[in-house]
């Protein structure tokens, strides 16, 4: 190494960066301290301990200035001024049995100087020629006593952030050059070339890195990939390349109790089945790597020797199959894992609520992964030809049936390279024949654990042909089961061991669905003992949602009005709908039918509007006094439902009539409903003709003679809602037609007789005869306005009409 390359290793710059990073720790590599002094015997002791152990290990720097709160104050009158290189060598030769290199650079930031060495590592183990004392001044002036703070012949080495003395862990990491000791390299490959997941690698690694996380689990579905996925992924930090390592072991241990193969499942002879076994595998990869020293650890219980051991280094532990040790202690060990490990879990399922950081491994993506990982496999299996060119065509039914499953992409391809044509392969998928295996392999022992609601759930999934959204609401509707036992238990459960996905659908709202093959073998296996009773419902739910998906105008505007939000209120609004028909030949049926609807679902505002209009249709004296306390019902659960206020809105101003002395207060009051409605929906044609018509006969009762300017004021309020009541569609329909004759009639009223303009009140009454022509009220008002306009020619068209004159 130049001289120009050790001295890089303390620059300015470097350093300069380090302080920006704001490490709030000591480490293996680097040390602070707040004073340098070399000047007398104690400091010079600790100084040489120091040094030699960063040598004898990995090599590091020391930061003099930095306090122990990790601040940067810099050096003071406290540190010696003496930085001569020459004069730390000395002291080095005098305590070290070897050749120490070291670098070192006084800098200058922000005013503050810091004196830094850093030694690098040596390739020998270099022990102490001499004992490091110094003598110790007793308090009050006794006798003072020697302290020996290492021997001659004593080797040091640094473990996490402190200096100690040797013992058989640091000579096996010094044997090993410090590279990670492991049985990793050991294990069986379990890939011929690994593809993609490069997202998941990055994110797993991000998650070992960060300080906060201890255990992170990795989870999906059997045959998504989990093993291979950490297997590659701590291969690479063994490598020490890509990702960087800062682990001195990782140990595998696997409970995995069989493994797939395109020739069959295969049991495993080896594996953990619970808390001790994997004990027991953690100690022998300690004993076998002669990492401690049995002398010292006979008496120890062996859970508290791997707990140690966890505890003081720095170790990286895998857990593969994690599900199949459904263990109180494994929990409580995972729950409390030391502090300085880590650990990486692969599993189909969560065991218990400790904190962990999670990866949902998912298949591989369409485009790219999954097309190059059937062309690995294809060559992995001596298949003839190029892939691409015979199968590229089948390659997005493939995906739509495997959702780039790894193990159904190796079985695909086996087939294929075996002779087995695309065809017939497909076909397979569909049906799930010649599958049996891969799905015993993925699904079974997660499938048999679940509860009976999460199976109910999983069978209901099952029973549409293609991938079908369904709701929380859906499911509610169909099983029977509550929102709690499906919100809060069979779709989380089901989340967690990858059996249920999420999506949302083109109106919004959150779906939920399986994986097809999960789908296939839940067809094929799974067993609920109402079985015939879901089926009902379920093909009772279709041809409901079937009716409500119709593009018949009734129905699209039930589901406006009703405002249901899911098909249980759908199927509400229904019957709603049905019994309100019922009204028209029987109050009393009717009241009932939608009293009974009310039981099921008292919070549907829709249910209380739909009886409000019933009462309003009946015959009692307080029939309107009932409708008006449903309507208000229908308002108190939902303070933005549209229809009840465009209800009372149009009940107060019906309720005028007949009631002179009232009729002020009725049309303000049903001003002030729709003005709420307007708020709401302010292009509403209903709302904006109930404004119009409540504008317009306020205004009738304005004296034109004493307040012409505020009856004209309030008229041309009225005329601006008219305009906005008008339905513009090229394609009315005769609802609304008649809707715009209504308004046109209303519209040129206001303009008769409150703005006092017969022609354009003329002409509005002809809009309104285009919309309507047999209309008998704007066809009266038009001839009213015509002969007021020009009564001579009136009389002559009247005269015409009855052949009075040519």
């Amino acid at each position: 190494m130049t001289v120009t390359e050790k001295i890089s290793f303390v620059r300015k710059e470097l350093i300069h960066n380090l302080k920006d990073i704001e490490i709030k720790s000591e480490t293996e590599e680097l040390d602070f301290k707040e004073i340098y002094k070399i000047s007398d015997t104690i400091s010079k002791v600790e100084f040489v301990k120091d040094i030699l152990a960063f040598a004898n290990s990995k090599g590091g720097y020391i930061i003099f200035g930095v306090n122990k709160s990790y601040d940067w104050i810099g050096l003071d009158e406290r540190s010696d001024s003496d930085v001569d290189e020459a004069n730390i060598s000395n002291i080095l030769d005098t305590y070290s049995d070897g050749h120490i290199e070291f670098v070192t650079n006084t800098v200058e930031i922000d005013g503050d100087f810091f004196f830094i060495i850093y030694i690098f590592p040596s390739s020998q183990i270099i022990p102490f020629r001499k004992d490091g004392q110094y003598s110790k001044n007793k308090w009050k002036g006794g006798k003072n006593t020697n302290v020996t703070v290492f021997k001659s012949g004593d080797v040091y080495c640094r473990r996490g952030s402190r200096s100690i003395k040797a013992d058989n862990l640091f000579y096996k990491l010094k044997s090993n050059n410090f590279k990670i000791i492991e049985n990793v390299s050991i294990q069986p490959i379990m890939y011929s070339e690994f593809i993609g997941r490069n997202e998941y690698l990055t994110d797993l690694h991000q998650k070992i890195e960060n300080q906060n996380n201890r255990i992170i689990q990795i989870d999906g579905i059997g045959g998504i990939g989990k093993t291979s996925f950490v297997h590659y992924f701590v291969s690479q930090l063994i490598e020490n390349k890509v990702f960087k390592n800062n682990f001195d072991f990782i140990i595998w241990t696997s409970s995995k109790r069989n493994k797939y193969t395109p020739s069959g499942i295969k049991e495993l002879s080896e594996f953990i089945s619970n808390f001790s076994d994997l004990i027991q595998e953690i100690y022998n990869f300690i004993i076998n790597n002669q990492l401690i020293s049995l002398d010292h650890e006979t008496e120890k219980d062996i859970v508290d020797v791997v707990k140690d051991f966890l505890n003081q280094n720095k170790t990286l532990l895998i857990v593969d199959n994690l599900e199949t040790l459904n263990d109180a202690d494994l929990i409580d060990f995972l729950e409390h894992f030391p502090l300085k490990s880590k650990a990486i879990l692969t599993t189909r399922e969560t065991l218990g609520d400790f904190y962990l950081s999670r990866i949902n491994l998912n298949g591989f993506t369409r485009e790219k992964e999954f097309p190059d990982f059937l062309v690995s496999q294809y060559k992995n299996f001596n298949g003839e030809g190029n892939f691409l060119e015979l199968y590229e065509t089948y390659i997005g039914e493939l995906f739509l049936y495997t959702k780039g499953m790894p193990l159904a992409g190796q079985l695909i391809t086996h087939q294929l390279a075996q002779g087995t044509p695309i065809e017939n392969v497909i076909e397979n998928l569909k049906n799930g024949k010649a599958y049996e295996d891969i799905l015993t392999f993925c699904f079974k022992g997660s499938i048999e654990k679940l509860s009976i609601i999460e199976k109910t759930i999983l069978f209901i999934f099952s029973l549409s042909e293609k991938e079908s959204l369904l709701s929380t609401d859906d499911l509610i509707y169909i099983s029977g089961f509550s929102n709690d036992e499906i919100g809060l238990q069979a779709i989380p459960k089901l989340t967690t061991i990858s059996l249920c996905f999420k999506k949302k659908t083109e109106t919004g709202i959150i779906g939920y669905s399986i994986p097809y093959l999960a789908k296939i073998y839940s067809k094929q296996f799974l067993n609920i003992d109402n079985e015939e009773e879901i089926i009902s419902k379920y093909e009772n739910f279709l041809q409901e949602k079937l009716k409500f998906s119709s593009s018949d105008n009734s129905v699209i505007n039930l589901f406006y009005r009703s405002q249901a939000k899911n098909h249980n209120e759908k199927v509400l609004a229904d019957g709603a709908l049905r019994a309100l028909t019922v009204a028209s030949y029987d109050y009393d049926l009717a009241i009932s039918l939608i009293n009974n609807l009310i039981t099921q679902n008292n919070k549907f505002p829709f249910l209380y509007l739909i009886k409000g209009k019933i009462e309003e249709n009946g015959i009692f004296k307080d029939s309107v006094e009932k409708a008006k306390k449903e309507f208000l019902f229908a308002i108190q659960l939902n303070e933005n439902y549209l229809e009840p206020l465009i209800e009372l809105g149009y009940i107060e101003y019906k309720s005028r009539i007949g009631n002179k002395e009232n009729a002020k207060e009725f049309i303000n009051s049903s001003i002030n409903y729709f003005e709420k409605a307007y708020k709401i929906a302010p292009d509403d044609q209903r709302v904006c003709l109930g404004l119009a018509q409540g504008y317009s006969k306020q205004a009738s009762s304005i004296s034109y003679y004493h307040h012409k300017e505020t009856k004209k004021q309030v008229a041309e309020k009225a005329n601006v809602y008219f305009q906005k009541a008008f339905y513009l569609s090229e394609d009315l329909t005769y609802t609304e037609k008649h809707s715009n004759a209504i308004t046109a009639y209303g519209y040129a009223l206001n303009y008769k007789n409150n703005i006092r303009n017969d022609e354009d009140a003329l002409k509005l009454c002809k809009v309104g005869l285009d919309y309507e022509s047999d209309n008998l009220i704007l066809q009266s008002l038009e001839k009213e306005l015509e002969f007021k306009l020009n009564p001579s020619n009136y009389a002559k068209e009247i005269f015409k009409e009855k052949g009075w004159v040519k």
